[in-house]
């Protein structure tokens, strides 16, 4: 379903709020409902990647790797251009001990964004704690 579909339109700052809330329930640990938030964003927003996202950050606080993994991948595919995207398939296949493939996502991500303002620094910061075996 599209924005076209629905009975009413959602302004950009609706759609902000949206996803504003449902990080909020994340970062409160309010997981099952933010990732019921994350998944009806997904039928308002334009970059779709976004709330693919959120739904994998909520599979990866909830220590369920693969879940992660094939969220972050599907992020990359619907924004193949996204470094947070990359960044965080990094980071979750490095939780999952998938150290060559997570080293080539998070040299994606700095490749993407060398700034460090979308996922680079990210990126960055846990290629930091591979080389020191901290993951």
């Amino acid at each position: 379903m599209d924005t076209t579909t629905l009975p009413v339109s959602v302004s950009p700052e609706e759609k902000r709020f949206l996803m504003e809330a449902a990080y909020l329930m994340r970062d409160t640990n309010r997981l099952d409902e933010a990732a019921a938030m994350f998944e009806a964003i997904m039928h308002v927003v334009e970059d779709k990647h976004l709330p693919v996202i959120g739904l994998g950050t909520i599979h990866f606080q909830k220590g369920e790797l693969d879940k992660a993994v094939d969220a972050f991948e599907q992020a990359t595919e619907l924004k193949p251009d996204s470094a947070l995207a990359y960044a965080h398939l990094g980071e979750a296949l490095a939780f999952s001990k998938q150290m060559e493939e997570a080293e080539l996502a998070l040299r994606k991500a700095t490749e993407l964004d060398p700034s460090g303002n979308d996922g680079g620094e990210m990126a960055r910061t846990v290629q930091k704690f591979l080389s020191f075996g901290l993951i």
